[in-house]
């Protein structure tokens, strides 16, 4: 199967994968409420960009289109962890979010107690999924090297600290690009670099600098699409700090620039990555 459009690949693999994530966290998990609040949040109606961006990156590198299923164990542990950081961001003590996806946030629904351990168990499940995928020893060692390092408090776990204790406090560009690198940009580049290195693909400076180049611009376009809300009004957000057109700029120049430099990439099919900059264009 010769797949061009992300879109399409997105389709055609998306039901597979959201069975294979409810089918295994159902089979592991075995305390009750701990399975529900997991699975509530975990189908929640998200889009799994991330570890479709792993796959499709795989395949990009020459896994074939039948043998993804193989690589849904660390592609799912990337959307654990993905999924523990919402619950915990919601919580009184962060966000303090009551909806998400117009849907009660897991505290909300639960109790903030089984809220938190349902964070904490889809957290350590994602490892233990990366250690028993059947990825050889060296590839399952740098997804959790990658993945460790860029979810925690050296990427989006210091985003996060960051984001509560600054929140009374106007971030200068800097130290704003730095915040939303490591809360937003940081998995999403873990997912591309780990779809790489999964797939045997030697990682090159062009294929990392579109993983955050398109780390950093999904940030923003969900900072323009929040803009006109009014809930970020007192937030550190780019269209706060510059305004809406400036950020409609660097958004912009993030796409290209992602664009050249995937471009640049050697023995990869580009056309997955190249079409996922469509969805910076809605």
């Amino acid at each position: 199967m010769d797949i061009k459009n992300f879109q399409d690949f997105h389709k055609q693999l998306l039901p597979q994968f959201d069975q294979f994530l409810t089918d295994k966290l159902t089979q592991e998990v075995k305390q009750p409420l701990m399975l529900e609040s997991m699975l509530y949040s975990l189908n929640s109606g998200g889009k799994r960009v991330r570890p479709m961006l792993m796959l499709a990156t795989a395949y990009s590198s020459g896994v074939k289109f039948e043998d993804l299923p193989k690589y849904f164990d660390v592609a799912g542990s990337i959307e654990l962890i993905h999924t523990y950081s919402l619950i915990h961001d919601d919580l009184p003590e962060m966000d303090n979010d009551d909806y998400r996806r117009g849907k009660l946030t897991s505290h909300k629904k639960f109790g903030t107690g089984p809220a938190v351990l349902a964070g904490d168990g889809l957290l350590t499940q994602a490892f233990y999924w990366i250690a028993k995928s059947s990825l050889d020893t060296s590839k399952r060692m740098a997804a959790v090297r990658i993945l460790a390092h860029n979810a925690g408090p050296m990427g989006m776990v210091a985003g996060q600290m960051t984001d509560i204790t600054k929140d009374d406090k106007q971030l200068n560009i800097d130290e704003l690009t730095q915040l939303h690198k490591q809360k937003t940009a940081d998995l999403i580049s873990a997912a591309i670099t780990i779809g790489a290195s999964s797939a045997d693909h030697k990682l090159s400076k062009e294929l990392v600098e579109y993983a955050e180049k398109v780390g950093l611009a999904f940030q923003l376009k969900d900072d323009l699409d929040d803009a006109d809300d009014g809930e970020d009004v007192d937030k550190n957000t780019f269209p706060n700090l510059i305004g809406k057109h400036a950020t409609e700029e660097k958004l912009h120049n993030l796409v290209k620039d992602a664009l050249n430099a995937v471009l640049k990439e050697e023995k990869f099919d580009k056309n997955l990555l190249v079409s996922f900059l469509d969805y910076f264009k809605k």
